[in-house]
């Protein structure tokens, strides 16, 4: 929990410090606009992360060792399966992201009134 709000409080000084180094005005458009990008990336990865994870594309990966085994040099035990090598949860990330998006959903609503 503590790690999840450091997080987002890390994405909102990101986006602030972003609104001040590309000389825009500290607007709520700019704000709206530049965390729905950092809030839109992080969920990208985080779905990335947690997909990768499921074991999707274990299959592809076993899949693709023996159509090129005789190429290979490495055995089969040596290679591991791309969702034994990510060893973090997506879950942070996905509520960091989400958070953002919310929050620059409020901020639409706010700017649309």
């Amino acid at each position: 929990m503590k790690k999840t709000v450091i997080g987002i409080a890390a994405v909102q000084i990101l986006i602030f410090l972003t609104i001040l180094f590309r000389a825009e005005n500290l607007s709520l458009l700019s704000y709206i606009n530049n965390s729905f990008i950092y809030g839109g990336v992080i969920v990208f990865v985080g779905l990335w992360i947690f997909v990768i994870r499921t074991g999707v594309f274990d299959i592809f990966t076993i899949s693709m060792r023996k159509v090129f085994k005789a190429k290979s040099t490495m055995e089969d035990d040596e290679m591991r399966p791309p969702s034994e090598l990510i060893d973090f949860s997506s879950a942070p990330l996905l509520i960091i992201g989400f958070i953002t998006l919310l929050l620059m959903g409020l901020m639409l609503v706010i700017y649309e009134l």
